[in-house]
């Protein structure tokens, strides 16, 4: 749907990229409660690490998500504000960005609370299921970089990203409910 809403529908993609990088930042954060739940008096200093270390993943992504995509390669001079270019650049994802909280916390709430997938789970497990969305975004932005780079073109890298979302967020739902593992996204 992404790739047809930005090839026939007048989705900007730019909007679509920081879209699938904000549900990263979701899952971060039901990982920080999944974790408040499972770690108990481990979960202050799980829940710290994980915020420096997978915040700052997701700052260098952004940033690179922002150059290439937002900006753009032909870019020159200085940039607007940083408080108005976040602005201009959220405002109108809200409605996504507040269905993308509202699903991922149905999902906490009937799945990992009221189906006690938590029962299965490890601080370790939860800590790692989110990179997955890093390797993810990481492959995505070498290669998709190099190809908007070689191409001038950033759709290809919206089609790579895609069809790896798909591909991680299917498996990552089939361990999480169909085989039980201690992950859990």
């Amino acid at each position: 749907m992404p790739l047809a809403g930005v090839l026939y529908f007048g989705w900007r993609l730019e909007e679509v990229m920081v879209l699938f990088w904000a549900e990263s930042a979701v899952v971060g954060f039901y990982t920080l409660l999944k974790m408040a739940v499972v770690g108990r008096w481990l979960a202050p200093f799980a829940g710290i690490f994980f915020v420096g270390h997978f915040g700052a993943f997701m700052a260098v992504h952004f940033l690179f998500i922002y150059e290439l995509f937002v900006r753009g390669l032909d870019a020159r001079g200085r940039e607007p504000g940083a408080v108005e270019a976040l602005t201009s650049l959220f405002t109108p994802l809200w409605p996504a960005l507040l269905a993308l909280f509202l699903s991922h916390g149905v999902s906490f709430g009937l799945n990992f609370l009221g189906r006690r997938e938590y029962r299965s789970a490890t601080i370790s497990g939860l800590m790692a299921a989110p990179y997955r969305r890093i390797v993810l975004m990481q492959f995505t932005l070498i290669f998709g970089g190099w190809m908007v780079m070689a191409l001038r073109n950033p759709v290809p890298a919206l089609a790579l990203l895609i069809a790896l979302k798909v591909i991680a967020d299917l498996q990552g739902h089939r361990s999480e409910r169909g085989r039980g593992t201690k992950t859990g996204e």
